[in-house]
């Protein structure tokens, strides 16, 4: 799975957007092998959180100045947030730029953790964690459609998928469909 993943972003590196008005954030796509099926943890952001509280999201946030680029905002984002070591995930590559209707620019960085990763989550930021099979999110069509949205008159479907008491939406849940489309599909 992870070798069909370096070998589809080779092949088409994600596509950046010129952030304009937006702000440069990054997340990381973690994947991990457990037993021949690729699984993505995922963060539930307390209810108290400053952006975002209470949704599930990969783990990410703004680019800091500190930063040299987008990958290393991606693994400082999933080290503050999940305890992963800044040197665990081996980046892949990068997804598509994500716009958000909340003014981020997200750039989804796609990363392979190996072994059995643990995850120490920062209680501060992170109210559970969870890992969800990639599968999930390879057919759009067993999604729950939630909407129509339009960017600079570009109209995509809000789609939201459920795993257990979660439901996962938005710009997580395409970021994942991306994914799954190059890696499954």
């Amino acid at each position: 799975m992870i070798a069909r993943a370096v070998a589809s972003l080779a092949a088409r590196p994600g596509q950046r957007v010129e952030p304009e008005e937006l702000r440069r954030a990054a997340v990381a796509v973690l994947m991990v092998d457990r037993g021949g099926v690729c699984r993505v943890p995922l963060i539930v952001r307390g209810h108290d959180a400053p952006v975002h509280g209470g949704q599930i999201a990969l783990p990410g946030g703004r680019a800091e100045p500190g930063d040299p680029d987008l990958a290393a905002t991606a693994r400082r984002e999933a080290m503050e947030e999940l305890g992963v070591g800044f040197d665990a995930p081996r980046v892949i590559g990068t997804l598509d730029d994500v716009p958000t209707p909340s003014g981020y620019l997200i750039t989804p960085v796609v990363a392979a953790l190996h072994g059995e990763p643990v995850y120490r989550p920062d209680a501060a930021e992170v109210a559970a964690w969870f890992e969800v099979p990639l599968a999930l999110f390879a057919d759009p069509r067993t999604a729950e459609i939630i909407g129509d949205r339009e960017w600079r008159g570009q109209r995509y479907q809000l789609r939201g998928y459920h795993f257990g008491e979660h439901r996962i939406w938005g710009a997580t849940a395409r970021i994942l469909e991306d994914l799954a489309g190059r890696v499954l599909g």
